[in-house]
């Protein structure tokens, strides 16, 4: 019995079938701990993302990849090192270019702000930290730790979930003047990898630089809030002629004198508010140090009250803006009237 051996086509495509498995497999060790996700922030937009758009100029290469700021995780005790924390890493080094200038800014209010991020390709994610300069930071050094507050000013944990394609994040950003970076994490869950944005903000209630001759409004305080409406006052700022108000980052009134109310508001719902000294040729102050209020009576929508239905204990009614339940059987008895209806917080 003769043995006939496998040709040298046979064999040569069968080494070659090897070695490309052999590889994939190589390439799957070497890489898996890279996230396969990518995103940046959308608004306020990021730095790489106004690189992308030609509104910062001389950026290099990521104009073409602003989705792709990805160092290890673990800021601030790991991640990028100081001097290459804006290129999270040093690919990209023309972003850790730093100066007062240098960089195209938006403009930010202290408050409540939403933070958007476009996610190229989602993964599913650890958490999402927001992180601010420092007063009095210096601003013609390239960043590092000790520019920041290493405390984030804004962290939600988002448990292993994976994100929709646009992920929004609610913070609360603290008060400051003039130019800031935030710089945004967003940490993949199972992976070694996260990635980081930093956004070049000015402060000011929107209106740019502020103007340090207008010291900001101090003392901001509520005396009193109704179901749909806040009062607010503040201290005089010397050389205001009048105040803007800025409920959750956007302006709602104006005032020329130190109180303002503001209504057609939600009852039951939290606001936060900063106020900004305008002077009489225009030029504005920093926002003053922001303040939550919210308004009585709940945020639940109940049936009107009628006087020709019967209620038993336990029915909810709104009247007159604002919220009842019965105690017990009840026909035309008028709420916040009758002791039988009572007043919902």
């Amino acid at each position: 019995m003769t043995l006939s051996l496998p040709n040298k086509s046979w064999l040569k495509h069968v080494i070659i079938a090897g070695s490309t498995m052999l590889l994939m497999a190589l390439f799957m060790v070497l890489f898996a701990d890279k996230a396969f996700a990518h995103g940046y922030v959308e608004s306020p937009a990021s730095r790489a993302l106004l690189c992308k758009q030609g509104v910062n100029s001389d950026c290099g290469a990521i104009v073409y990849e602003p989705q792709s700021l990805e160092a290890p995780k673990g800021w601030p005790a790991a991640g990028p090192a100081d001097g290459k924390i804006a290129s999270a890493g040093g690919a990209f080094p023309k972003l850790d270019e730093q100066s007062a200038t240098r960089w195209s800014k938006v403009s930010i209010s202290p408050g409540t702000t939403t933070f958007k991020w476009h996610l190229t390709a989602p993964h599913a994610s650890a958490s999402w930290k927001y992180y601010i300069t420092k007063d009095g930071w210096d601003q013609n050094a390239p960043l590092s730790r000790a520019s920041f507050d290493l405390t984030p000013f804004c962290s939600i944990n988002y448990g292993g979930v994976k994100p929709p394609t646009d992920y929004t994040s609610t913070c609360n950003v603290p008060a400051k003047s003039g130019y800031h970076v935030i710089l945004a994490v967003w940490e993949v869950a199972d992976t070694a990898n996260a990635f980081y944005n930093v956004i070049d903000v000015d402060f000011g209630g929107g209106n740019g630089n502020p103007n340090p001759s207008v010291p900001a409004p101090t003392g901001l305080t509520s005396p009193s809030q109704t179901s749909s409406s806040v009062s607010l006052a503040w201290t005089a700022s010397t050389g205001a002629s009048s105040y803007e108000v800025y409920r959750n980052g956007t302006l709602v009134g104006t005032s020329a004198t130190t109180s303002y109310n503001d209504t057609g508001l939600t009852a039951g719902t939290s606001y936060t508010y900063t106020v900004v000294a305008v002077s009489s040729n225009g030029s504005k102050s920093a926002a003053s140090a922001p303040l939550s209020v919210s308004t009585s009576g709940s945020s639940a929508t109940y049936p009107a009250w009628s006087a020709s239905t019967v209620y038993l204990g336990g029915d909810k009614v709104s009247y007159n803006g604002k919220n009842y339940e019965a105690r017990w059987w009840t026909l035309g008895e008028t709420p916040g009237s009758a002791e039988v209806w009572k007043l919902l917080p």
